[in-house]
């Protein structure tokens, strides 16, 4: 009966064993079932140098032509492409490779021709891509700047470019595709078309990884479009070397490590001791061999570190922050531009009047686009001198006085490298200069401001702005330093700019005599302090005429302004008889006239009051005494009791009181504001 029992628990595990032998083919069979449906991903798409030949990509600026398909816009090949048919990963892009005329127009292309040429290579690799080409389509026919979809778009590839491996693997290496479409945007934006040149900007980023890693030089997909010039045999050249100094220490560490063992294998086996320390001493030899081997290649491997990766690295954080600086002015052109349209105001919309909002702006207000990219720029690159400047006005703009002084004098350093600077370098030095003038003026750093003034106006070729800033840098130097030696030759080049009086040669009167009398009392000071006191009282009487001008203007203001309110009370009487629509709009009128007579007074009166007249009369009153003409003296403190406030009033009249005294003893006494 046992017997009996152990057969059948025997035929039992055999039909178990045998059901899951069978359920484990069925699984195979299955699975191999699967793979056979599979359709092999590798061969699938074209890579871009299969698609665009790099002879092609360097006609783009030459004159030579790229023949384009009228109606998919698609650039033709000048020859058909051999194909092998035993190669499933080289398939053919339908209409790529057709014969073309090699009758071509020639000459040097304009802008449209090189558009739509670098357009037909891209369009010619995107065509395999039916998703990817119908959107890029519709966006190219749209060709409006849509606030919210770019600036998704902008967030998500600056979050997605941080990392080599994102979810959708957004980002590849393409640097055959990044280059035509940094050309492509930077083409749009010579033509002033901003819209598709973001887009080609934003296409450009996704087949360019902001990394720039050791492991991406030596092993990067770059290297087989090796386009932007990072020299591929270079890296080639480094990563035969890292293997080597990883190989060389691997072999040290064995070698090593592998004298203790041999050791204790001697002594295991029962080897003489006496002959072990021969062989000991053979085995650290090869130990200190391959020692010498392992710092000769990590010193390679450090050299050529220096010499291939870091010069890669410079060179690779130069073009990206570049790219990116030229990626973040479309981007601000473009949202300017939408702020402009949101000042448009729509009469022609089914509810009525209101404002014409493109996109609701409550939602954008904590992100800006172009200042993010421009941070970008700047974390890629710290020294790129254009970024550090826009960076500083930004700062500048925002209030943030010190900040943007940091980044106006990086920005000034890094430009003051380049001994040959372009022109439009120079004009960023000389504006950053004026710049930190300002805001170390408002910072109270008046020395600092001082000499960057001078820089500024030493640099600065001659032109409107040159003189106008002239006036300010001369009264900055009275007002804050309290040295009229140093602002005299700003004054004397604003004068020779603006006054007859100092240039009889000047066609004009400029119609500044407020600022011409300001500036006349400054260069009086710098006379005074060179006891020049002929000089001085020239210089004061040519301010305190200006002044007399500007209060003869104001006098003529005020009598105009009477003259039409009589008018008014005249129609305000005629109005009580009559109610005539002639008379009534000749009342309004009247009004407005004399709202624009008030507002000429204003401006007058203004004028008038920037001249530090007290000033000017007590300084002449002191020469003319000096003069020994008291009588002109007496008049200048009389105008002082006549034109000022209660103080000047009273220093006035003891002035009075004195040279009265003076007239009736003879007895000279000195002034009481000798010191004005």
């Amino acid at each position: 009966m046992s017997q009996n029992l152990v057969n059948l628990v025997s035929r039992k595990n055999k039909s178990k064993f045998t059901m899951v032998f069978l359920f484990a083919l069925v699984q195979m069979a299955l699975f191999a079932g699967e793979e056979d449906r599979r359709n092999p991903l590798s061969g699938l798409y074209l890579s871009p140098l299969q698609v665009i030949s790099l002879e092609e990509v360097k006609s783009l600026d030459t004159e030579k032509r790229i023949t384009i398909d009228e109606d998919s816009g698609i650039a033709l090949r000048d020859e058909p492409k051999p194909v092998d048919p035993n190669a499933p990963d080289v398939p053919v892009v339908p209409g790529a490779d057709l014969p073309v005329d090699p009758g071509q127009e020639t000459g040097p292309k304009n802008l449209e021709t090189k558009i739509r040429e670098a357009e037909g290579l891209l369009k010619r690799y995107y065509s395999q891509f039916i998703e990817e080409k119908r959107i890029w389509e519709d966006r190219e026919k749209g060709n409006v700047y849509n606030s919210r979809t770019e600036m998704n778009d902008i967030r998500l590839l600056l979050w997605q470019s941080t990392h080599k491996h994102t979810e959708t693997f957004i980002v590849r290496d393409s640097p055959l595709l990044y280059y035509l479409h940094t050309k492509l945007a930077k083409l749009y934006v010579e033509s002033e078309k901003f819209a598709p040149a973001l887009r080609h900007y934003l296409a450009a980023f996704r087949y360019h990884p902001l990394e720039m890693t050791e492991e991406g030089y030596r092993t990067g997909e770059w290297q087989k479009e090796d386009l932007l010039g990072y020299d591929e045999s270079a890296a080639k050249e480094h990563e035969r070397l890292y293997k080597e100094w990883i190989q060389a220490e691997q072999n040290f560490k064995k070698a090593k490590d592998a004298i203790h063992i041999k050791e204790s294998n001697w002594i295991r086996e029962g080897k003489k001791l006496s002959d072990l320390k021969l062989q000991s001493n053979q085995w650290n030899e090869e130990v200190l061999r391959l020692d010498g081997v392992r710092k000769k290649a990590k010193s390679d491997y450090e050299d050529s570190y220096n010499k291939r990766y870091l010069v890669y690295l410079n060179k690779r954080k130069q073009i990206e922050s570049n790219d990116l600086y030229a990626f973040a002015n479309v981007v601000k052109k473009l949202e300017d531009d939408n702020k402009e349209r949101l000042k448009i105001v729509n009469k022609l919309g089914t509810a009525g009047k209101g404002i014409y909002v493109l996109f609701d702006y409550k939602r954008n207000t904590d992100f800006f686009a172009y200042e993010l990219i421009l941070e970008r720029a700047y974390r890629i690159w710290n020294e790129n001198p254009n970024v550090l400047n826009d960076i500083a006005e930004q700062y500048r703009q925002d209030g943030k006085k010190e900040k943007a002084a940091d980044f106006y004098e990086k920005t000034l350093n890094e430009y003051l490298k380049n001994p040959n600077p372009t022109a439009e370098e120079k004009e960023k030095i000389i504006k950053a200069n004026l710049r930190l003038a300002t805001i170390n003026a408002d910072l109270k750093r008046n020395i600092l401001a001082g000499n960057y003034y001078e820089t500024f106006f030493r640099l600065s070729a001659d032109n409107p702005e040159k003189t106008r800033v002239s006036y300010e840098i001369g009264v900055f130097f009275n007002q804050k330093i309290g040295d009229p030696e140093r602002g005299s030759n700003f004054l004397e080049y604003w004068l020779d700019k603006n006054s007859k009086d100092w240039n009889p040669s000047l066609l004009d009167e400029t119609g500044v005599p407020e600022m011409e009398a300001i500036a006349y009392f400054y260069l009086s000071k710098k006379d005074k302090k060179q006891k020049k006191y002929e000089l001085e009282q020239n210089k004061l009487n040519i301010a305190l005429m200006q002044w007399k001008k500007i209060d003869e203007k104001l006098i003529l203001a005020e009598k105009e302004r009477m003259e039409l309110i009589e008018k008014k009370q005249t129609l305000k009487k005629d109005l009580m008889v009559t109610t005539l629509d002639d008379v009534l709009s000749q009342y309004r009128l009247m009004d407005l006239k004399i709202e624009d007579q008030e507002a000429v007074i204003r401006v007058l009166e203004t004028k008038r009051n920037k001249i530090p007249l007290i000033k000017i009369l007590f300084r002449l009153g002191v020469l003319s005494e000096e003069n020994r003409d008291f009588k002109r003296a007496q008049e200048y403190y009389e105008f002082v009791i006549k034109e000022g406030g209660e103080t000047e009033v009273r220093v006035a009249l003891k002035e009075l009181e004195r040279i009265k005294r003076i007239l009736e003893t003879g007895n000279i006494q000195p002034p009481i504001n000798e010191s004005i």
